[in-house]
């Protein structure tokens, strides 16, 4: 079937706008998280042939820190170049596919085209999933494979059995690589489960269950035959603090009153600062959302359930995933403001304007206007986020702080000065990777120096960086351990402004103290 005109038309001006506000924000530089670099250097080992494995760690070992989705897909550019710039134009390419997959979804739900090309332009312009765009993060990657997901279901045939429908296995197949690229992919699982037991389609949600435990299984017994354990998310659930282990563990009501009190923050405060319009919001736990921020954020959701609801039967997938990823947030994380809500902003953007579209509509004809309402005026909304994207133009643009400048320097001077067989000791080892090429490790997050100093030993660490990147635990943990222990480091290179310290570490002289000191 030929594709109307003015559908090509807008397919290439949402192609225009993608081009228009990614090349805008660009980052071209490494982003400081470092679990970017962690990502690159899985994905390296896979395109090197040495497998799903660490190989910045003191020994290089097999690895399930992350799920190895996003580094399977960042392998085959990565097997031709090793640019990082390569990598952040593929997580751009993610975006755009994942908006014209919304775009194609809305049209295929008899939407007006014109709404349906707003709808795919919010998608696109929201500073935060910009942000996450320009970086070597697995977000992008998981829109765009759950945005496929769910147009794939639209596709299954109501005549044909299941399992003689290429659509549902194309289907499955996106779900699990959602899964496999993050954890809280499993939303997605659950929420394509609940449309078809909402749509009484019991034999495909059976089906959907077993291919979705068969697809686990290879990554689940690949880890229980290394002993990998299981996922970190799991662990942090009972941490009072992941950074700081001496807080210890709650008890099941502490793990249910955070679960809401996350829960809380979601909706009140990262659901209104994260779709259009933009709201400015304090993240700080003493303060509250407030009554305005709570009133804006309830009609918001009704906006969002009402969009949703448009999209016929499909809409309890739509509303499970946001359903179910809100609830796997404040079940696995402290509180994060709206960092693991970017992978569907895209959707509540959508559904958002849909839900806006809707309600106006519905209100001209219950007053019984004959004016038809276009949503070209809804366009004016992503007027909102200009603002936002030019500080996240200006925030690209400006050079690494003086801290992380010199942290990256004294990887360069690793990297001239000792062999890359070296291990070094820091705060951001699998960042300092990137430039230094040594083997890198932590420290341990403990407030025993001895604790520290055997960490070290352990590692087979040689060099230790102390730097004044800003992060707590180096104060609290590591330099402490430094100072009462003085007579193990010694200064091998040091640059100013701010004091960044690369010391060499005396293992011999480490461990005849530990073993005078231990009883």
């Amino acid at each position: 079937m030929k594709m109307p005109k003015n559908r090509a038309i807008y397919i290439g001006v949402v192609a225009l706008v993608w081009a228009f506000a990614y090349f805008y924000i660009f980052n071209a530089k490494i982003d400081v998280n470092g679990d970017n670099c962690r990502y690159y250097t899985y994905a390296t080992a896979l395109a090197t042939g040495q497998g799903y494995t660490d190989i910045s760690a003191p020994t290089p070992h097999p690895t399930n820190a992350f799920p190895p989705g996003y580094p399977l897909l960042m392998m085959p550019l990565r097997f031709f170049t090793d640019s990082v710039v390569a990598q952040k134009v593929l997580n751009g390419l993610f975006l755009l596919g994942g908006a014209l997959l919304l775009f194609f979804l809305m049209i295929k739900r008899k939407l007006p085209d014109s709404l349906a090309l707003v709808g795919a332009c919010a998608a696109i312009l929201s500073d935060r999933v910009l942000h996450f765009s320009t970086m070597m993060m697995s977000e992008m990657s998981c829109f765009f494979v759950s945005a496929a997901a769910i147009y794939l279901l639209t596709l299954m045939k109501e005549e044909k059995p299941f399992y003689k429908d290429w659509a549902f296995y194309g289907m499955l197949v996106m779900v699990l690589l959602c899964y496999h690229i993050r954890t809280q992919g499993v939303a997605l699982f659950a929420a394509v489960v609940l449309f078809f037991l909402c749509t009484k389609k019991w034999k495909e949600a059976a089906g959907t269950v077993a291919g979705f435990v068969v697809g686990c299984l290879p990554w689940v017994l690949r880890n229980k035959a290394l002993g990998l354990g299981q996922s970190r998310y799991f662990e942090s659930i009972a941490q009072v603090n992941p950074w700081r282990p001496e807080d210890g563990s709650l008890d099941l009501g502490g793990i249910v009153g955070r679960f809401f009190d996350t829960l809380a923050m979601l909706v009140s405060k990262a659901l209104p600062n994260s779709v259009i319009p933009y709201f400015k919001v304090d993240y700080t736990p003493e303060v509250s959302a407030g009554f305005l921020l709570w009133v804006a954020a309830i009609v918001l959701v009704a906006l969002i359930v009402r969009g949703f609801w448009s999209f016929g039967k499909y809409r309890w997938v739509l509303i499970g995933y946001t359903v179910f990823t809100f609830g796997l947030i404040s079940i696995f994380s402290t509180p994060s403001e709206n960092r693991y809500l970017t992978s569907i902003i895209p959707f509540l953007n959508m559904g958002l304007l849909v839900g806006l579209y809707e309600v106006v509509v519905w209100a001209l004809r219950r007053m019984g206007s004959k004016l038809a309402f276009s949503p070209w005026i809804l366009a004016l909304l992503l007027l909102t986020s200009v603002g936002n994207i030019k500080e996240l133009h200006a925030m690209n643009r400006m050079p690494f702080p003086p801290a992380y400048q010199n942290f990256f320097r004294m990887g360069a001077v690793l990297k001239e000065h000792v062999s890359p067989e070296t291990v070094v000791a820091s705060r951001k080892g699998e960042l300092l990777y990137m430039f230094s090429g040594t083997r890198v490790t932590g420290y341990a997050f403990s407030q025993d120096d001895r604790a520290v100093i055997q960490k070290m030993l352990d590692d087979g660490v040689e060099y230790v960086i102390l730097d004044q990147l800003g992060y707590s635990s180096t104060y609290r943990y590591l330099y402490p351990a430094i100072q009462k222990n003085d007579d193990l480091f010694f200064v091998a290179s040091h640059i100013p402004d701010p004091d960044t310290y690369l010391l060499k570490f005396d293992r011999e002289a480490a461990r005849k103290k530990l073993s005078q000191t231990n009883p």
